[in-house]
């Protein structure tokens, strides 16, 4: 048995997906150390492997898998835990890995200390159940992987219905932490140092929307602005039909919350659009990405795309394609279609030849590269406020960070600048982001 060590037990968690499940796994942190264990970073030798999976696509799928199996080669003696929506929706596949000891779904992550305890099992043991019981915020993190940036899990699961997401059968239904506990998370984290924290949800826009009075996100913003927090705050993603005046009247006139928003888009094309069960149209995203570009100074823009659902044709990606290039958005995040066994998608009509989906995606990526040399070229000796990351760039050895409209910048400087908002002067920029100097000499 484990617990029979003269040592602490060293443990690695290795997480994959969203921000939610990387707080997921800051939550788990946490919990271990309470008990005095040992974390290894990934891809040390430990005693035990948590594996905290994301299933959004047949590519995260297959990622999973992969690391799951580099783990047990790590250490053919190490119990191996398996953990989060590959995990959720996917037991009897995770079970057919070899070398796999525990199966443990999302509504029991907070039980995984126990059964980490248990050693080694001679077949996967399975704990996976739904959420009809319980709540979804019993896995809590006060803070997370690194010392400058926290993320804030204050809405968990789904209640839309998109045709090609598999997520509401991994998270469950809609629920949001009550605002009492956001305000008592937000203040631990900040007395923990962190500078900036990333309010993040599986719907964020939905946060609210559960309670006896109905509310939304702007709730939260409200709680941030009325306390003049010593930190900044970045909101993770919300969909364009949730981009209200409101929030973006907060956008324009705050010093706190960050002038940042990604909208997943996902089809530019209205067909497409309510094929995907979507509830907005192409033209609702335009109008809301133009007041926002409109209203709030140097803001950012990013956008979540989909090439290749079924169905789509050349006219179809076109007016996806016009759609962006057309808007001031700075940024795009793309994804190939896949097929999520379960999903009305998956077995539509019309699926799109992989080739045509891949040279899609070469045309999306190609404009992401022009939409953010574009967006970059406007703050050429700009300042700009960058909160500095613990590690140096790789290649250059520069520190780096994010300027609050979330440009990736870099920087000659000294350690003592790591985890603190430096002023930088933006001079230089290319695809990957923006260089300059410190301001003033500092």
């Amino acid at each position: 048995m484990l617990t029979e060590r003269t040592r602490p037990l060293r443990v690695c968690i290795s997480t994959l997906g969203c921000k939610s499940n990387q707080y997921d796994s800051s939550a788990l942190e946490e919990a271990l150390r309470g008990v005095k264990l040992d974390i290894v970073p990934f891809p040390g030798e430990a005693d035990a492997y948590i594996i905290n999976t994301c299933t959004v696509t047949g590519k995260t799928d297959y990622q999973s898998r992969q690391l799951i199996r580099r783990v047990r080669k790590l250490n053919p003696g190490a119990v191996v835990i398996v953990t989060g929506c590959y995990a959720q929706v996917s037991p009897e596949e995770v079970g057919r890995i070899e070398g796999v000891d525990f199966i443990i779904g999302n509504p029991e992550k907070d039980k995984i200390l126990e059964y980490l305890f248990k050693g080694r099992q001679e077949a996967a043991k399975t704990i996976v159940g739904d959420y009809t019981q319980g709540t979804p915020f019993t896995l809590r993190a006060r803070s997370s992987g690194g010392r400058t940036r926290a993320n804030l899990k204050v809405q968990e699961g789904c209640n839309r219905s998109c045709s090609y997401c598999i997520i509401p059968r991994a998270r469950g239904a809609s629920k949001s932490l009550p605002l009492q506990d956001v305000q008592r998370e937000i203040e631990a984290l900040i007395e923990n140092g962190y500078r900036e924290i990333v309010l993040t949800g599986i719907h964020l826009g939905a946060y609210g929307n559960d309670f006896a009075d109905r509310a939304d996100i702007t709730a939260v913003l409200k709680l941030i602005e009325g306390n003049d927090y010593p930190c900044r705050f970045r909101i993770s993603s919300l969909d364009p039909d949730e981009v209200t005046h409101e929030l973006i009247d907060i956008l324009k006139s705050s010093k706190t919350v960050c002038n940042h928003l990604h909208l997943p888009l996902q089809s530019g094309d209205n067909g497409i659009i309510r094929r995907m069960r979507r509830p907005y149209t192409a033209e609702e995203f335009a109008k809301k990405v133009l007041k926002a570009a409109r209203s709030v100074e140097d803001i950012s823009i990013g956008a979540d795309v989909i090439a290749g659902f079924p169905g789509e044709n050349d006219k179809e990606f076109g007016n996806t394609f016009s759609l962006l290039k057309d808007l001031p958005v700075s940024y795009l995040h793309i994804f190939p279609f896949s097929k999520r066994t379960g999903t009305p998608a998956a077995g539509a009509s019309g699926q799109v030849d992989p080739r045509v989906i891949k040279s899609r995606c070469e045309m999306l990526k190609g404009l992401d590269t022009e939409k953010r040399l574009e967006f970059y070229r406007r703050f050429v000796g700009h300042p700009a406020e960058v909160l500095v990351e613990d590690a140096r760039d790789k290649k250059t050895g520069l520190l780096k960070g994010r300027a609050r409209n979330y440009i990736p910048v870099a920087f000659r400087g000294g350690d003592g600048l790591k985890a603190a908002i430096a002023e930088v002067t933006l001079s230089g920029f290319s695809e990957s982001g923006m260089t300059g100097s410190l301001s003033g000499g500092m």
